[in-house]
């Protein structure tokens, strides 16, 4: 009879034990070390050298005796000591040895940069490198892979030009380019990142271990994937239920049309699967799918910062009628609802208004909102029961600057345990507000469609949660 293994609490912890050395190293080896930046072991060398990592960094390159002023050991076996992580940068045929040579070292996780195996034919030799770490009970990131970052403890083991700032968000990826853009992406959006990790092509370490110890990371509030295909789904729908009760999981899931798919395979030696499937398993494994890079972010920074919603029922506050009507048809395409407010909510809200103003719901307030209006309009809307969630929308019409109306929203924002998201149309007139929703934690979207995707995500995580933990998953 066949056991089929359980993926349940206890898998959840020790994934998380085993891999702590792995993502959080008290001493690194660079394997293929070089002073050459225009090269990836290059560039990675610069990158963990010139990164905060407060540990023990040992550079390894037969060829070398230093590098970037650094003394480099011929080989791995003159290390004066154990290492707990190493990263492997040399061509794909000399890994297995690579690897059989860390016997001895007591290393807990290898990152592979090097590509050539699976995702181009070689599976034999991605075979003999898992045989080979399962027998010095390594694990193994990769191979065909970008690295790893670490900002809690300041380590940066890829080759990309962009820094990544310190945050609670945790990116994984089955591509490495993704990560490169992603990165560079993030940066100028000031979002930051607890880890980053690729994980090329899953020959030990997948996605689903990377779960597990990501629902135990203290510095990880939300999980953010790019996933092109998965090869476990019993082991994703499982874990991912598990996570999901206590940290979001938002996933983009690439791969969706033959195209797609087909490179898919190419690229990681992913394979994509049915589009139903695969959806039907996101669905099953608790996890929220998102069709755009931006989606994801927008997505994650709501959840990351806001209350979670007792329902679906969303409050829309605006200086301008078109884009209160525009705001409400998004979010009924995503499945909110707009009710009207009771008749005496109305007739309160009247008392901050001009005559012209409407009421019910969505709240157009005219061009001349100011402060005043932002403030007393909002902080009715949010204590009516009727409302879960409210969307705050702003343009600016000559009228009133952009600052003023975002300090109201925040000021209101802060006396309640509801999520408050704004939608600050333009760019140079309202930079200013933008910048002081940011500061006051309330998540500002560019467009009607990003402001509702990303209210649905609280709305639908809310919900999720809320299942789950009356859900009795066996432990």
């Amino acid at each position: 009879m066949i056991h089929k293994r359980r993926f349940d609490s206890c898998f959840i912890s020790k994934t998380y034990e085993e891999l702590r050395r792995v993502f959080e190293p008290e001493s690194v080896a660079i394997i293929g070390a070089s002073d050459k930046i225009d090269k990836v072991g290059g560039a990675i060398t610069r990158n963990v050298l010139n990164s905060n990592y407060g540990g023990k960094v040992y550079l390894v390159n037969p060829n070398l005796p230093r590098i970037f002023g650094r003394k480099a050991y011929s080989s791995v076996e003159e290390l004066p000591e154990d290492v707990d992580l190493v990263e492997i940068i040399v061509p794909a045929s000399l890994v297995p040895e690579t690897m059989r040579r860390l016997a001895g070292k007591n290393v807990a996780g290898a990152v592979i940069i090097s590509a050539g195996f699976a995702e181009s034919g070689n599976s034999h030799l991605q075979s003999e490198v898992v045989e080979i770490a399962r027998r010095l009970g390594i694990r193994v990131i990769g191979p065909n892979c970008f690295g790893i970052i670490n900002t809690d403890i300041g380590l940066d083991l890829t080759f990309t030009f962009t820094n990544a700032l310190r945050g609670s968000i945790a990116f994984i990826s089955q591509s490495g380019a993704m990560c490169c853009g992603t990165l560079d992406w993030a940066y100028n959006r000031e979002i930051g990142f607890s880890k980053f990790i690729n994980l090329g092509n899953e020959c030990d370490v997948d996605i689903s271990d990377v779960l597990a110890y990501l629902s135990l990371d203290p510095h990880t509030k939300v999980i953010c994937a790019y996933v092109e295909g998965v090869k476990d789904g019993r082991k994703l729908i499982e874990v991912g239920r598990l996570v999901a009760r206590n940290k979001p999981i938002i996933v983009l899931k690439a791969g969706s049309s033959e195209a797609g798919a087909r490179a898919s395979l190419s690229h990681t030696g992913s394979i994509a699967g049915s589009e139903n499937v695969v959806d039907a398993g996101m669905r099953q494994a608790c996890m929220l799918r998102v069709n755009d890079v931006d989606d994801i972010f927008d997505a994650a920074i709501a959840l990351m910062n806001q209350h979670m919603p007792e329902g679906d029922r969303v409050g829309i506050i605006s200086n301008a009628g078109g884009l209160a009507v525009l705001v409400s048809d998004w979010c009924s395409k995503f499945g909110l609802q707009i009710p009207v407010l009771p008749s005496e909510v109305q007739r309160k809200i009247k008392n901050f208004l001009p005559p012209i103003a409407s009421t019910s719901n969505p709240i157009d307030m005219t061009g001349g909102a100011d402060y005043e209006c932002y403030r007393n309009v909002l902080d009715t809307v949010l204590a009516e029961d009727t409302i879960d969630c409210v969307i705050c929308i702003f343009v600016s019409q000559g009228l009133v600057t952009a600052a003023q109306p975002a300090r109201a929203v925040v000021e209101v924002a802060g006396k309640y345990s509801k999520p408050v998201l704004a939608f600050w149309m333009g760019e140079r007139s309202t930079r200013e507000g933008v910048e002081i929703l940011r500061r006051g934690r309330i998540p500002c979207y560019p467009s009607p469609s990003r402001v509702a995707m990303a209210t649905s995500a609280i709305v639908y995580y809310s919900k999720l949660r809320k299942t789950l933990n009356q859900t009795n998953i066996p432990s």
